[in-house]
């Protein structure tokens, strides 16, 4: 029997970057309105929220950083709001049949030892075991559906030169290693996310992923380089089954940027 998965990562809601439901109203009753970028975001949300409604996924994990955290540029400053705000996005894409997995991101933003995800967490998500602590979000899930084992966590390294896939291709041989130790469970896919592009590595017994993103270009991210750290924005879709995994993704092309015309001036 197969097992759909849907994969999102990295919502950074309450960054001006990142996802913002339309109308929200902080703690202190004061409208926050999106932004041109959180429009465009958003209706790239509600059309992943009417794909899911096709697709009806068993299960749906959340991979971690839902939030922006304390610092950066945010449009929502207090973690009671970035936490609510979260809540309604993620109950816009519906799949109210699905399990829910949370995931802990980086403690950067979603706080330490995920408190700002278990809050959220705690509202719709399944309780589980597995490594760090908490109760409905862990630093890692390993996922067994009919025999395959599906391993997610946040981290990867983004610092791989030219080359995307480094990182998940090495991530693949490490978890190889560590499942003929016998210490940890042996993955037969694994799910990373954090650096905000999409790269699927196929090998004869493994499939090994980096999810897209919600949030567009930050500062940050123009600071270290404007083109390579350009984001893909969209979702993943797991089908497990016993004999065959299949992996497809929804990316949504980035909003288009002009240059100045010096005639225009």
């Amino acid at each position: 029997m197969a097992v759909r998965i849907l994969v999102v990562s990295d919502l950074h809601v309450g960054s001006v970057y990142g996802l913002l439901p339309p109308g929200y109203h902080d703690s202190r009753g004061n409208e926050i309105r999106q932004n041109i970028g959180q429009k465009y975001l958003w209706d790239c949300w509600m059309d992943l929220a009417a794909r899911v409604r096709r697709l009806r996924p068993d299960v749906v994990v959340v991979n971690g950083d839902l939030v922006d955290g304390r610092r950066g540029e945010l449009c929502l400053q207090s973690p009671v709001d970035q936490a609510e705000a979260c809540l309604q996005v993620l109950q816009a894409l519906g799949c109210r049949s699905a399990k829910w997995f949370f995931i802990q991101g980086t403690e950067f933003h979603d706080s330490e030892v995920g408190r700002e995800v278990e809050v959220v967490a705690s509202r719709v998500g399944t309780a589980y075991t597995g490594l760090g602590a908490g109760v409905y979000t862990r630093e890692v899930l390993d996922l067994e559906c009919g025999g395959v084992v599906v391993n997610f966590a946040h981290g990867i390294s983004t610092g791989t030169g030219l080359y995307r896939a480094v990182a998940i291709d090495r991530e693949a041989l490490w978890s190889a290693l560590a499942g003929k130790a016998g210490c940890l469970p042996k993955a037969d896919v694994i799910v990373r996310s954090h650096a905000h592009y999409f790269v699927h590595v196929e090998h004869a017994s493994k499939h090994a992923v980096v999810t897209p993103c919600w949030q567009l270009q930050t500062r940050f991210m123009r600071r270290r380089s404007v083109y390579r750290m350009v984001p893909d924005i969209g979702a993943v879709v797991l089908d497990v089954a016993p004999e065959q995994v299949g992996v497809r993704k929804i990316l949504y092309p980035l909003p288009s940027l002009k240059p100045v015309s010096l005639l225009k001036l």
